[in-house]
C-alpha cells in the first residue's frame, strides 16, 4: 500500500500542471516560467487569447442572459477547446458556466479582475472549482491615480492650463494636501495603499470598513469606523474616496443626503463602482457649488453616452475606468498567479479565494 501511494504521488508530481491564460492576451511567459521553474511539479503554460465582449460580461454581472447575436460571436474555437480539455487552471476575464463541461480537469479559475459578479459562482461551486479574484492587484496604481487627481484639483491644474492656452497669467488659489483630512470609504487593499501614501504626504486619515475589529489598524490611521461611521467621516473629510465593493448595502451609498453631509467645498472621488453614487444628486451638488469637485473613474453606464449629463457637470473630472495601466496591472496579476500556483501545488489555501 505504501509503495502504491509513493508511486501515485510520483505520478502526480510528474504530470504537468496545465495553466491556460486567456487574458492578458500577451503575457510575459518567459518571466512567468522562470518564476515557476523551482516548483516540484512541471508547469505547462498555454497562452490562448479568448474573451467575451464587455457587453456580455456586464449582462452576466446584472444577472441577465446574454443576447443571442453577441453570445454567438464569442463561442470558443478549436484551439480554445483543446486548451480547455487539458487545463487544470484558467486565468480569464470570464468563464461562463455553460462552458464548464468542456473543462473536465479544471480545478481553479483565477479571475483577471477584482470583481467576479459575472462569473457563474454556483456552477463553479457545484463542480468543486475554486474561484480566486484579483483583489489588490490594482491597489498601488489606483492609489497613485487618486493622489494625482486630487493634486490636479487642489493645485488648480485646469486653470493653469486654460491660462496657458489663452496666453494670459494670473494667480490662482491652491490648497495643501498636507494637513487635510482624507476619508476612505472601504479600507481594503486600495484603501490601505491610498492611506499609506496620503499619510506620507502629511494627510490625516479617517476610514471605515465592514468589520473594523477584524484586522489590525495601521498606526497612521487617525480614526477607523464601521459602516455606521459614514456620516462622521463625511462631515470631517476634505476629500472622500470610495474604494468599497459593489454590494446591496453600498449601492447609492453616496446619495443626496450623504452629499449634504459632506463638508462644503470638499471633493468626492470614486474609483470603486459606479453604483455607489447617485449621479443625479452628484450633478446637483456640483452645480450648487456645495462640492468643490468630483473625480469619477467609474460610472453607472460605461462607456458613457456622449449625451450623458455627467459631461456637462461643472468641476467634474471624468476618466474611462483607467486608473490602472494594463502594463502595471498585468505584471502584478501574473505575480499573484505565480504565488497561487505555488500554493496550489503545495495544497495550501489560495489567496483571494471567493
Amino acid at each position: 500500500m505504501r509503495a502504491w501511494l509513493l508511486e501515485r504521488v510520483h505520478d502526480v508530481l510528474a504530470e504537468p500542471l496545465v495553466v491556460c491564460i486567456h487574458h492578458p492576451a500577451a503575457p510575459d511567459l518567459e518571466k512567468l516560467r522562470t518564476r515557476l521553474c523551482a516548483l516540484p511539479r512541471p508547469v505547462e503554460i498555454l497562452s490562448v487569447p479568448w474573451k467575451e465582449s464587455l457587453a456580455i460580461r456586464r449582462e452576466r454581472a446584472q444577472g441577465r442572459r446574454p443576447t443571442e447575436p453577441a453570445a454567438a460571436a464569442s463561442q470558443p474555437d478549436d484551439r480554445v477547446l483543446d486548451a480547455w480539455r487539458r487545463a487544470e487552471v484558467v486565468l480569464a476575464l470570464d468563464l461562463p458556466g455553460e462552458h464548464l463541461p468542456a473543462l473536465p480537469r479544471l480545478r481553479w479559475v483565477q479571475a483577471y479582475s477584482s470583481g467576479v459578479d459575472h462569473f457563474d459562482r454556483r456552477a463553479l461551486t457545484e463542480r468543486g472549482i475554486v474561484l480566486t479574484s484579483a483583489a489588490g492587484v490594482g491597489a498601488v496604481p489606483i492609489a497613485e491615480f487618486v493622489l494625482g487627481r486630487l493634486l490636479e484639483v487642489w493645485k488648480e491644474s485646469r486653470s493653469l492650463e486654460s491660462m496657458q492656452r489663452a496666453r494670459t497669467m494670473r494667480r490662482v488659489d491652491s490648497r495643501l494636501l498636507s494637513g487635510s483630512t482624507l476619508g476612505i470609504i472601504g479600507f481594503g487593499a486600495i484603501g490601505r495603499a491610498l492611506g499609506e501614501r496620503a499619510h506620507a504626504l502629511g494627510m490625516r486619515i479617517v476610514a471605515n470598513r465592514r468589520h473594523p475589529e477584524a484586522a489590525s489598524c495601521p498606526e497612521w490611521v487617525d480614526a477607523m469606523h464601521g459602516p455606521e461611521g459614514l456620516a462622521e467621516i463625511l462631515a470631517q473629510a476634505d476629500a472622500v474616496v470610495l474604494s468599497a465593493p459593489d454590494a446591496p448595502e453600498t449601492r447609492d451609498l453616496i446619495d443626496a443626503a450623504a452629499l449634504r453631509a459632506m463638508r462644503p467645498g470638499s471633493v468626492l472621488c470614486n474609483v470603486s463602482r459606479g453604483a455607489l453614487v447617485d449621479e443625479a444628486a452628484l450633478i446637483e451638488a456640483l452645480s450648487s457649488g456645495r462640492l468643490r469637485a468630483a473625480i469619477l473613474d467609474v460610472t453607472r453606464n460605461e462607456p458613457l453616452d456622449p449625451d450623458d449629463p455627467l459631461f456637462a457637470a461643472p468641476n467634474l473630472y471624468l476618466s474611462p475606468h483607467c486608473a490602472v495601466s494594463p502594463e502595471a496591472y498585468d505584471e502584478r496579476l501574473l505575480e499573484l498567479l505565480a504565488r497561487n500556483l505555488e500554493r496550489h501545488v503545495a495544497s495550501r489555501p489560495l489567496l483571494n479565494a471567493v
